[in-house]
């Protein structure tokens, strides 16, 4: 059917009105998403269309749910907030991802109109931190864990307790945050099923040990000497208590065993090291001056030690094989000089020192004293750097060793004792070392002034006197080369010498003095009743003394004039009295 003209050009204003009424519809709506994400976008089913990216980003914090994980563990689990696993939403990430959808080069009105009517769903942008996930698996392996009891041997005193070995379990960390990983990608989460893996003690078995420990605490152990002189001390007993304390159980692969503890074993053996040591003894020497050489008067002998190491060797072999006793380890010491040591070896070439003193007119207990202990210097060798102490050369002082009683300084009266008169050797080498320039470490004066010691000319000041165990008289060996000493007596004279021999390295000695001071004059005599004497005598047995101070200075230059040494020997002799014993009958002046 023909349609007027009128028609048509109705229908097509009518037609164009449409058009431009869509199109004005279009660029409205265009106008009104050209800031927000296109209708019809849902993020896990939360809509976003229709948001600017802000607005959708706190839609998103406040009603994505984010996945569930619940651990199922031995009998129980736990569903976690998903940030103690390490899961976070990216809310504006996610919202920006939102607003790009339809925003592609290829995409225009009817993409938007497909959105908006068929909707358009996108994951959201999540992060996972999976150290974060593991501190709460390690959190839970604290829970479900159970150690493995190792078997184990304890002593209650001598008593022997066991415990036995039992598998305990743990957490497998690494399978759980696999089985994580997999359940975080999932918009609902899931189930991780916790693997429990048994884990075995590593000391499965103590009774061998137990057994060990019983028959070691049995009976006390003996430790030996091999080859023991006469003499000799041991042998030693260690109780079962004294063992019960050093037992430690040591592994042996899967089961245990028994030993001692070292450090403990140690202590023990250092504790009877001194009464096994045996100090070496050097030759002796005297040097012949004609020849340059050492001539040998008596021999070295090697010294023994107890070598400790070795000794708790064969002690934890022993307690390994079940024995109830070992032998002690001894260890050769070897001297330091022998026969067959040479003046050249040794730098002993010149005389570098004398030292003397008289004893004329000494009693017999003292002439006898003093021959005996300057044999103990004759032939000595002082290494180089080495420390010279009397007392140690001189040894024990008693009857046992030949020594007679003679007098000696004691307070304010002469005193008898054994070993009286060693104090003119030790005058004597304090004289040789003073002059020969060796530095003086330790040196006393008497208490009293003695007559021997100032004979032929020696003032007061030189003497040195000693006691053992507290007074010694001690100098160093300076020289880079060793010295030797001799002794002799001149029997003419009853003159004690001292000689020193080492290699003269040009020092020089300026001695000064004596000083003598404060001069101070001894009180009243003294007398005491003697009823052996005969009725009516008095005999005088101590001379009054005066007391002073002497002073002795000496500089010790080396070969280039330069000073080495600068010392003051300061010597306060106290006054002393006169002693006088008297017979019955006999009246005392009065004072």
């Amino acid at each position: 059917m023909n349609r007027r003209p009128a028609e048509w050009l109705a229908f097509l204003l009518f037609a164009g009105l449409c058009v431009l009424g869509a199109l004005g519809l279009t660029l409205a709506y265009e106008a009104w998403c050209a800031d927000r994400i296109y209708p019809g976008v849902h993020v896990w089913g939360v809509s976003v269309g229709g948001l600017r990216p802000q607005e959708a980003a706190r839609r998103l914090e406040a009603a994505l749910p984010l996945p569930t994980v619940t651990f199922v563990g031995p009998g129980q689990s736990w569903t976690p907030p998903p940030a103690d696993i390490g899961l976070r939403l990216e809310a504006q990430a996610t919202a920006q991802a939102a607003f790009r959808v339809g925003r592609g080069p290829g995409d225009g009105p009817l993409t938007h109109l497909l959105l908006l009517v068929r909707g358009h769903s996108i994951s959201p942008i999540l992060t996972w931190d999976e150290g974060t996930a593991r501190l709460y698996l390690q959190t839970l392996a604290k829970l479900t864990d159970i150690p493995p009891i190792e078997a184990s041997l304890t002593l209650e005193g001598t008593q022997v307790r066991t415990t036995t070995a039992r598998p305990g379990r743990a957490l497998d960390v690494e399978s759980a945050l696999q089985a994580l990983r997999r359940a975080v990608q999932s918009p609902t989460g899931g189930t991780v099923n916790l693997l429990v893996r048994d884990v075995y003690p590593q000391i499965l078995d103590a009774e061998a040990a137990r057994i060990q420990a019983e028959a070691l605490l049995s009976r006390p152990f003996l430790l030996l000497l091999p080859n023991p002189r006469e003499g000799d001390p041991g042998p030693w007993s260690l109780s079962p208590e004294e063992l019960a304390a050093m037992v430690v159980a040591v592994p042996q692969g899967n089961r245990l065993a028994i030993s001692l503890d070292r450090e403990k074993l140690r202590a023990h053996l250092e504790t009877l090291a001194p009464s096994l040591a045996i100090e070496p003894v050097n030759a002796r020497f005297h040097f012949d001056e004609q020849t340059g050489n050492l001539v040998p008067i008596a021999p070295s002998t090697p010294g023994r030690a107890l070598d400790v190491e070795a000794s708790i060797q064969n002690i934890l072999a022993a307690v390994q094989a079940g024995y109830s006793s070992a032998p002690l380890v001894l260890r050769a010491v070897p001297p330091r000089y022998t026969e067959s040591s040479t003046a050249a070896e040794l730098g002993i070439r010149d005389l570098v020192a004398v030292g003397e003193s008289y004893f004329i007119g000494s009693p017999s207990g003292r002439d006898h004293n003093i021959r005996l202990a300057a044999r103990k210097f004759d032939g000595l060798v002082i290494g180089p750097g080495e420390v010279f102490s009397f007392n140690a050369h001189l040894g024990e002082v008693s009857k046992e060793a030949g020594y007679d009683e003679a007098y000696v300084t004691l307070g304010e009266q002469l005193a008898i004792e054994v070993g009286g008169g060693i104090c003119q050797v030790s005058t004597t080498v304090f004289r040789a070392a003073l002059k020969g320039g060796y530095p003086i470490l330790e040196r006393w004066a008497h208490y009293h002034r003695v007559g021997y010691y100032e004979l032929r000319g020696h003032g007061p000041g030189l003497d040195a006197t000693v006691y053992a165990p507290l007074v010694d008289f001690k100098f160093r060996n300076d020289r880079p080369t060793a010295l030797l000493m001799e002794t002799e007596i001149e029997e003419t004279t009853h003159r004690l010498i001292f000689r020193f021999y080492s290699t003269d390295d040009g020092r020089r000695v300026v001695l000064q003095g004596p000083t003598v001071t404060d001069i101070t004059e001894p009180g009243p005599p003294i007398y005491q009743l003697d009823p052996k004497l005969p009725p009516g005598t008095v005999m005088e047995w101590q001379t009054a003394q005066k007391g002073l101070t002497a002073t002795v200075e000496r500089w010790v230059y080396d070969a280039a004039g330069n000073l080495l040494y600068h010392d003051r020997f300061v010597s306060k002799y106290a006054p002393r009295r006169a002693a006088y014993r008297y017979g019955p009958g006999y009246e005392p002046p009065t004072p």
